[in-house]
């Protein structure tokens, strides 16, 4: 007998969550038209500038006036938005220039996509398959913390091989199941965005040595922010990638573009990416990222390169040191970007972002299921672009609310999804 809801129920989710998502859509607090305007403000139907603290342009890059300019140009030069052809059908010359900017930067090969989550489409189901790992379909493993955009395709992956999940971090539990199985696959975070929490690389690394570990890194909040020329955190500790290992991430967050990048594994072998590429939906009969998104990975591509990303790493740093000393939230002192503020009920959430949105901030509320039940808060995303007077007033907004109690609760935020 056929049985369901193994690896999820989103008819129960729906039930859960629907009357939060109904109460923040009356506040005003999600699906509010803004018009973005520069410096990272948001422009209100009744001609209100406010801040905005959700953003994920880390560094800024997505006004950065050199990417603007390049993809224009790009349109422009080409005198089509898109190819309107499978890329395993045709590749403009375009594509190939940006996937080799991208491959020099990460000294990997790096395909593009049209987003972070349709990487991890395009290639999840594929290493269930066995066919990155020698055949032998390899237990693939969850951390019960990995982005959404992978969680969702445990159906699909136990479909080629079985699948299980470990508490966060969890590394013994790993070893344990490392010892019992000849192939593991580890799926996870590097940076995790709903707290700040990082991937223990090292570790995984000595699992990868000593068990031949399959490591599987979401590293979308790390990309541009942390590393030499914005590897991000993976690489900053691995130091480069290797066979048994593959890095998916965004390049419209802290990258300043569009779409998102699969790096398949070491530059010069093309094996993984043409397994890939003729097995996986998302790569063989999508669209590719249109001319202006390439345009733009091309210069920001060069920009990551230059003395002028460093200033910026170093900017977005001293806001977030700026920012630990005035609020307490989980992920304080840590050097990504993303500090999450517990608030425990749903509408408390809700009416803290209204409030602070009528104050000139906007902040993202985050209830079930972006956050486990009874654990919604607050996501703020800082930025190098933000002034420190940004941040010290959004900062007022916040202990002028009742509700909010600066204390460190990171025990209330364990295991958020």
């Amino acid at each position: 007998m056929q049985t369901f809801h193994q690896y999820g129920n989103v008819k129960k989710m729906q039930a859960l969550s629907n009357h939060n998502w109904d109460y923040a859509l009356e506040e005003g607090v999600h699906g509010c038209v803004l018009e973005p305007s520069s410096g990272g403000l948001l422009r209100t139907a009744d001609d209100r500038s406010i801040v905005n603290m959700s953003s994920y342009s880390y560094l800024g890059l997505d006004e950065h006036p050199k990417i603007i300019a390049a993809a224009a140009a790009a349109v422009q030069r080409t005198g089509v938005l898109n190819s309107s052809l499978s890329r395993v059908r045709m590749t403009m010359p375009l594509l190939e220039e940006a996937e080799a900017e991208l491959s020099d930067l990460f000294d990997a090969d790096t395909g593009t996509i049209n987003s972070c989550a349709a990487a991890a489409w395009a290639t999840l189901p594929v290493l269930a398959s066995g066919l990155l790992t020698g055949g032998k379909p390899p237990v693939v493993v969850f951390d019960k913390r990995a982005h959404f955009c992978m969680l969702a395709l445990k159906a699909a992956c136990a479909d080629e091989t079985q699948v299980m999940t470990v508490p966060h971090n969890d590394m013994e539990a790993l070893e344990e199941i490392c010892r019992e199985h000849e192939a593991v696959a580890y799926i996870c975070d590097s940076v995790y965005s709903t707290g700040g929490t990082v991937a223990p690389i090292r570790e995984l690394m000595r699992l990868q040595a000593e068990y031949g570990l399959f490591l599987y890194f979401d590293e979308a909040h790390s990309t541009s922010v942390v590393g030499a020329n914005g590897r991000g955190h993976a690489l900053d500790v691995m130091g480069s990638t290797n066979e048994r290992t593959m890095i998916i991430t965004s390049l419209n967050k802290g990258f300043g573009a569009s779409g998102g990048a699969i790096l398949f594994g070491p530059r010069g072998d093309k094996s993984v990416r043409h397994t890939v590429q003729r097995t996986s939906g998302p790569m063989m009969w999508s669209q590719r990222i249109n001319t202006a998104g390439l345009g733009a990975i091309i210069e920001s591509a060069r920009l990551h390169r230059s003395v002028e990303l460093v200033s910026l790493q170093q900017r977005l740093q001293e806001n977030l040191r700026h920012f630990d000393e005035l609020v307490e939230s989980d992920g304080r002192a840590n050097t990504v970007p993303i500090r999450y503020i517990v608030l425990g009920l749903e509408r408390d959430a809700i009416d803290a972002s209204r409030k602070l949105a009528e104050a000139g901030y906007y902040v993202e509320p985050d209830f079930f299921p972006i956050v486990k039940r009874g654990a919604a808060g607050l996501r703020v995303r800082i930025r190098a672009s933000m002034s420190r007077d940004d941040i010290s007033g959004f900062a007022a907004a916040l202990n002028a609310i009742p509700k909010y109690q600066p204390a460190n609760r990171a025990d209330e935020v364990n295991n958020l999804g």
